[in-house]
């Protein structure tokens, strides 16, 4: 899937749920945090009657943006609660925050995710040569599976 959000989530599940349960537990703490983020966007809208939505950059993370019709405020002006970012997306103190512990969830999750793959990769190659040993047996079957074929088909036994 594309989108920079989508591709940030899809990091976030790389490893399958119920390895770690650490892991599990900032994965949630991930997803109520962005939540929240929707929640508090939705009752900023209904607060002001403003057509918000939340809207996310990898650059700003997550912000709010207004789509309006005709491009014109209702009102005349923001609400000063709001500290515009650029023409119409805007943040607030409160989404800050959220974005900072949405960033330092992230992390934690990365890290998680990091020391878990790692582990893997050792225990694999522990057992490497159980894999060499396989793949070499393989294709060794494939090999006299060949031979043989060839010579049913070709009557090369008959010689």
């Amino acid at each position: 899937m594309k989108g920079s959000l989508t591709m940030r989530t899809q990091k976030c599940y790389a490893v399958r749920p119920n390895v770690s349960e650490f892991l599990d537990i900032a994965r949630r703490a991930y997803t109520e945090v962005v939540d929240d983020i929707a929640g508090l966007v939705a009752q900023l809208g209904e607060k002001y009657s403003l057509p918000l939505r939340t809207s996310f950059s990898n650059t700003r993370g997550f912000f709010i943006q207004m789509k309006l019709e005709g491009g014109v405020l209702p009102g005349g002006k923001l609400p000063e609660e709001f500290i515009k970012k650029n023409n119409y997306g805007f943040t607030t103190v409160d989404l800050m925050k959220m974005n900072d512990h949405c960033e330092e969830a992230l992390k934690d999750i990365f890290h998680m995710s990091y020391v878990v793959v790692s582990r893997l990769m050792s225990d694999v190659c522990e057992h490497i040569h159980c894999l060499y040993k396989l793949s070499d047996a393989v294709s060794m079957l494939d090999m006299l599976l060949s031979l043989a074929h060839a010579c049913t088909v070709s009557d090369y036994g008959n010689v």
